[in-house]
Order: C-alpha cells, then sequence, then structure tokens
C-alpha cells in the first residue's frame, strides 16, 4: 500500500520550521548567459524523485518568491529546478537603474532558460521533466517547448501572459510604447507611462492576492532583500512581451507537448481571453473560479486546487512514463 502524499502548506502557518530546515538543503548558484549576464538558479534534489519539475517565474519575481511552492513540490517527491530569469530577482540587471524591469529580446529568456537546461537541469534531473510556469515564466515557457520540443513531458502555466490587460487597445499602446522607447536610439531603457521604481502596495486593493497572509511574506521578503525588488517594465519590455504573447497563442496550436492552463477568473494582470485562444488539441485549460493572478500565493482554497490540478495532470504523465519502462 502506497503511503499518502502529505497535504500542502497553508497560508495559516507560513514559513515554518520544516520549511526553514528544507531550504538550508537547496543548493543556490549562478551561470553566466553567452552575452555575460549574471543568472542565478536554485535546485533542489529529491533523493527519492519520481519526476523534475523546472518552474518558470513571473515578472519581478525570484525563485525566493517560491519557497513555500517548492517545499511543497518537493513533499510530493519531485526535485525542483528554479532560474531567476535575466533583469530580476537574485540575477543581474541591465539597467542602470536596478528597479526598471527590461529585457533587449524577449528571446533572451528563452535562450537563458535553454542554457539552464542544457548545463544544469539535464545534466542530473530524474525523468520525466514537467515545467511549471507563472505568468510571464508561463510564456518563457510556452516559447520555449515550441522551440525545444521534446525535453518536457507537460507543462502546467498558472496565469500565463498570453496577453496583457491594458488600458487601451493593444495596437495603440504598442505604438505609443515604441514611440516612446529611448533604447532604440541607442539610449537607456526608460520606464513605461506612469512607471515608477519599486513600491510595496498595501494589501488592501491589491490585484495579485486574496489572501492577506502570504501577501504580506511576500512583502516583508522583498524588504528583506532590497535586491529582489523591481519596479514598473521598461517601454521595450512592453513592446518585446506583447509580440511575445501573441506569438504563445499562435504557438499552441502547434506545440506537441501536453499543455494545461491554469486560468484565475478574478485576473487583472494579464488577459484572459488570449488564454481561451490558445485552447487546442494539446492544450486544455481549468479554470480556478474566485483567484486572482497570483494563484500559487493565493488562499488555500484557490492555491490547493491548482496545485491539485497541475500534479494530477504531472501524474498521468508520470504513470505514462512508468508505463513505457515496463514494456
Amino acid at each position: 500500500m502506497s503511503q499518502a502524499t502529505p497535504a500542502f502548506s497553508t497560508e495559516h502557518d507560513l514559513n515554518t520550521s520544516e520549511q526553514q530546515a528544507f531550504w538550508q538543503t537547496v543548493v543556490q548558484r549562478t551561470l553566466t548567459a553567452a552575452d555575460g549576464i549574471t543568472l542565478a538558479y536554485m535546485v533542489a534534489l529529491h533523493p527519492k524523485a519520481h519526476a523534475s519539475i523546472v518552474l518558470s517565474s513571473g515578472r519581478v519575481e525570484s525563485y525566493l518568491k517560491y519557497q513555500e511552492l517548492v517545499f511543497d513540490l518537493y513533499q510530493q517527491g519531485y526535485s525542483v529546478y528554479a532560474l531567476d530569469h535575466r533583469g530580476q530577482g537574485l540575477s543581474a540587471r541591465m539597467t542602470i537603474n536596478p528597479h526598471m524591469g527590461h529585457v533587449r529580446r524577449f528571446n533572451d529568456y528563452i535562450d537563458d532558460f535553454a542554457l539552464f537546461m542544457h548545463k544544469i537541469v539535464l545534466k542530473q534531473a530524474a525523468q520525466p521533466l514537467f515545467l511549471l510556469g507563472h505568468s510571464m515564466g508561463g510564456a518563457i515557457g510556452t516559447l520555449y517547448l515550441k522551440q525545444h520540443p521534446d525535453i518536457f513531458t507537460a507543462a502546467a502555466f498558472s496565469a500565463p501572459m498570453y496577453g496583457i490587460k491594458l488600458p487601451m487597445p493593444k495596437g495603440f499602446v504598442r505604438w505609443l510604447a515604441s514611440r516612446l522607447d529611448t533604447s532604440l536610439n541607442g539610449g537607456e531603457p526608460n520606464f513605461v507611462l506612469s512607471g515608477q521604481n519599486y513600491k510595496a502596495v498595501p494589501f488592501k486593493g491589491n490585484d495579485l492576492t486574496h489572501s492577506q497572509t502570504r501577501y504580506q511574506a511576500y512583502r516583508e521578503l522583498y524588504d528583506a532583500a532590497p535586491k529582489l525588488q523591481l519596479g514598473s517594465p521598461t517601454n521595450h519590455w512592453l513592446t518585446e512581451s506583447l509580440d511575445a504573447a501573441d506569438s504563445c497563442v499562435l504557438a499552441t496550436a502547434h506545440i506537441r507537448t501536453p499543455i494545461l492552463i491554469l486560468q484565475a477568473s478574478e485576473d487583472k494582470i494579464v488577459d484572459n481571453a488570449a488564454q481561451n485562444l490558445a485552447v487546442s488539441t494539446h492544450c486544455q485549460l481549468k479554470i480556478i473560479a474566485g483567484a486572482a493572478h497570483e494563484i500559487f500565493m493565493e488562499k488555500d482554497v484557490y492555491r490547493n486546487q491548482a496545485l491539485n490540478y497541475a500534479l494530477d495532470f504531472f501524474k498521468c504523465y508520470v504513470i505514462k512514463d512508468e508505463d513505457k519502462q515496463a514494456v
């Protein structure tokens, strides 16, 4: 009789002594991208892993923000890998102002991820390999799957950035951001209109989560580690990301890797209509009714539902993979 898997963490008891002890065993290192940018990453190797999960986080995020999630995935029997995307988290910035969310080409994110997979993950990860992405990390993951079709067995994306909620029509916003982009003429990148440095928004009225405890823990982490702080995106990031989001919707129709989209019904950050357009033969969608954008830092009722959907989806392919090996 198989052992019951442990329950997920709860918002009512965050940063437990068990989680703290676990995090002391996590490997944290850096690698260098082709253009010299230093990329931070983490590895949590499970001694009896039945599979591995690679995390691709969202804009402004770091793997440090996902300590609770990494712990939960490890407790479920997975080895876990995560990369901080260039220009954010513990990875190097590319702007004089470290608070600017910037990238020269959206494909740089995918190239970095491919380097991480080649240099670190594929050399040690237990198979099968699963991809778990959030928001911008979901867009990066999707385009990685298109360019590298035979690496991951399946992928689950929480509120993937297949479109961005905008105050005005997308075509106009893209045109305006392109016109205002000072980096196109070789200058220093500039914030989008009304953009600013990192600012800790109060919980009341935030667009990310309904869980006050998880939100507070997130803000306390960024206060304690100022290097993690990131403000608004640059105009160049916006034009690159709008184009990448459009590419994701088109890509899902051709990607062979099974994809599960976890859609937050109350999302105010990304465009759910674009996610709906991405549904195809190999791309299914589950709605987390009532959840805001940050599903993995939501109230337990939403977070647990999303994690169960994702892990049940992955387990289907663990079984299939084991069946293949038995033949």
